[in-house]
């Protein structure tokens, strides 16, 4: 019987995923080398045969949790205990984390997931997060509803969404199914920006411009400074 990935799962090729979580295709080689992050998503044929192989939503957050790692934003010690928790909470990568977010602010990570526990504090052993410590930023996390929120950078998550449910979670402009790439692609072929919202009107030319931007963030080198909202 053949089999294709789960809506929630998501699939990312290695060019994907080196696009989105911005990581060397030769820091990727070694990771999966070392057996550190590989593939968790085998598409079959009806004679059971693999035909492809890729990386789940689950995976894409893991490598890009480990990107902020060695970029010295975690110490080892926070990063192990935080991956270790995600396994335990949300299951491993090939599960897909249905109905889960992870969440990264500064230099903590945490898991939230419509259960009992909600939301969880990953780098501090998986300790439940009360909303009274919590303070304002429990409010600012709860009002984040989009996917991606470690995906996207917050400059662009007003316009742009990665949801493993939509497109196959590549990027698209929020609440569309149009996927970022093809409006950089439309620019780079000389539209003008005028032009590229008349095309896809009645989105707004404000989310076509910021889905631009997204894009040639994304192709910018990995040592660039996240843009500020």
């Amino acid at each position: 019987m053949a089999t294709a990935p789960k809506p929630w799962q998501g699939f990312y090729s290695i060019s994907q995923v080196c696009r989105i979580a911005r990581v060397p295709r030769s820091t990727l080689y070694d990771w999966r080398t070392r057996d550190i992050i590989t593939p968790s998503i085998e598409v079959r044929n009806e004679q059971g045969q693999v035909e492809d192989v890729g990386f789940s939503y689950a995976d894409l957050t893991i490598i890009k949790i480990m990107k902020a790692y060695r970029e010295e934003q975690f110490d080892l010690k926070s990063i192990v205990m935080a991956l270790q928790h995600l396994f335990e909470r949300l299951g491993p990568p090939r599960t897909g984390w249905a109905d889960a977010k992870v969440y990264v602010f500064g230099n903590k990570i945490f898991a939230h997931k419509p259960d009992a526990w909600d939301v969880t504090a990953a780098t501090q052993g998986g300790t439940r997060v009360e909303t009274r410590v919590f303070g304002d930023l429990f409010s600012e996390l709860r009002e984040l509803e989009e996917e991606g929120e470690i995906l996207v950078p917050s400059a662009f998550r007003p316009y742009v969404e990665i949801d493993p449910a939509i497109m196959g979670g590549e990027p698209v402009v929020r609440d569309t199914r149009l996927p970022t790439s093809i409006l950089l692609d439309l620019k780079e072929k000389g539209r003008t920006l005028a032009q590229i919202a008349r095309l896809y009107e009645p989105i707004s030319r404000k989310f076509i411009e910021k889905a631009i931007e997204f894009e040639e963030y994304l192709s910018q080198p990995s040592s660039a400074r996240t843009p500020v909202a």
